[in-house]
């Protein structure tokens, strides 16, 4: 199984490393609780994929020099990302009931491993879309 894919080349006027390879890393369950994913780079540079996801540039004609990701499949694939950050955030609420404070009574009001299960069987359900999206347009010719 591939564990990198190549999502194209950058363009100068948008990351400060322009012309660079970008790779998108596959999603992996660590920590016995959560999914990474969304990790994007090369040797000279390391970022995550909500970046360009966050930006105000919403076509991929516009990040990418080089690409096979057409505009219209960038705003797909954008938009199963924001669904996974979402349900990331979600699963993490319900598997540590807060994010910042540790007031018994308040932290553990909401956890719920079920949901925390659901939650991320869910994610793992979208991050496989897109990581299939991707491999579907990598191997376009």
């Amino acid at each position: 199984m591939t564990a990198k894919i190549f999502l194209g080349r950058t363009a100068s006027d948008f990351i400060e490393l322009p012309n660079e390879p970008l790779y998108i890393d596959k999603h992996s369950f660590d920590c016995g609780w959560y999914w990474g994913f969304g990790y994007i780079g090369n040797k000279n540079l390391h970022m995550h994929i909500e970046s360009l996801i966050k930006s105000k540039t919403y076509e991929a004609s516009k990040i990418f020099k080089t690409t096979k990701i057409t505009d219209s499949e960038w705003w797909v694939i954008r938009d199963l990302f924001i669904q996974a950050y979402a349900l990331k955030e979600a699963a993490a609420v319900y598997r540590h009931g807060g994010y910042q404070t540790t007031k018994t009574g308040v932290i553990d009001v909401i956890k719920n491993p079920d949901m925390t299960d659901k939650l991320n069987g869910d994610l793992k359900t979208v991050l496989d879309i897109v990581w299939n999206l991707l491999m579907e347009i990598n191997a376009r010719s």
